[in-house]
């Protein structure tokens, strides 16, 4: 469909209607086949754990008889949406497309593939990095305190996921300052002048974010959260030299035409 052709709203209703069907018959495809495909799914859930030095058919216990398929179930649907997320977002932009100007559909590949690895490289931040080392520091400080570390089958997932979803969101923070200075909204003197506020700000949001709040977790997260907002203070300020540059030749241009 050519952009900016107008439909009826009930049509766009019905567009939408479909999208979320779409979605969700992808996930619903995703999550069957991630349910068929458990083991390698909680080998990678169990990975950390051993990753921090631990067995986990030593420290992991089930506590309830439907522990281990509620787990089944919520590793599925997590897997269910990694494998679907590539459909839902087409679905979305097929949606969202045909009702952009030129200048906007430039930037939509940018900003969904920014998106996407920021989102994916919180993850595996969290995943490969964070996660051992906190696992392992709980470990330890137990150990210091005479108590034997015993975790839940079902607490566990909990934490892996709420980790993983936490920091995947949490580096999403440069696109979501970036997106704000292509808006005008901010700019360069306003991302320094605010910078020791910004700084506060991330340390609170980390404390809230990590399922934790232990100080290795708080210090994890706050440090990248930290670089990745003066990252996009660069990018910002690229952005603005650029609005600058391109304002001189307008300028420029329109001399010559008045002169000539």
């Amino acid at each position: 469909m050519k952009a900016h052709e107008e439909k009826p709203f009930l049509e766009h209703l019905e567009d939408l209607r479909w999208v979320i069907i779409k979605s969700l018959m992808a996930l619903m495809g995703g999550a069957i086949i991630c349910f068929v495909e458990t083991k390698p799914l909680m080998a990678i859930l169990l990975r950390p754990l051993k990753a921090a030095g631990e067995d986990p058919q030593k420290v992991l216990r089930v506590l309830g008889v439907v522990d281990p398929l509620s787990v089944q179930l919520q590793i599925s649907l997590l897997g269910g949406l990694v494998l679907s997320l590539p459909f839902i977002l087409y679905f979305i932009a097929e949606f969202i497309i045909p009702g952009l100007t030129p200048s906007e559909l430039k930037l939509l590949f940018p900003i969904f593939s920014a998106g996407a690895l920021l989102f994916v490289g919180g993850i595996l931040f969290s995943y490969f990095i964070l996660l051992p080392q906190t696992l392992r520091f709980f470990s330890t400080y137990n150990q210091w305190m005479g108590i034997q570390t015993d975790w839940t089958l079902q607490n566990y997932a909990n934490f892996v996921v709420q980790m993983l979803v936490s920091f995947g969101l949490a580096f999403e923070l440069p696109l979501i300052i970036v997106l704000l200075g292509l808006l005008g909204i901010l700019n360069t003197s306003t991302l320094i002048h605010y910078r020791r506020h910004a700084i506060v700000a991330i340390v609170i949001a980390a404390a809230c974010i990590t399922p934790s709040s232990d100080p290795l977790s708080l210090l994890f997260l706050s440090v990248p959260m930290y670089l990745l907002y003066e990252a996009s203070l660069l990018v910002v300020k690229s952005i603005e030299s650029k609005r600058g540059i391109s304002k001189n030749r307008t300028i420029e241009n329109r001399k010559e035409e008045l002169f000539s």
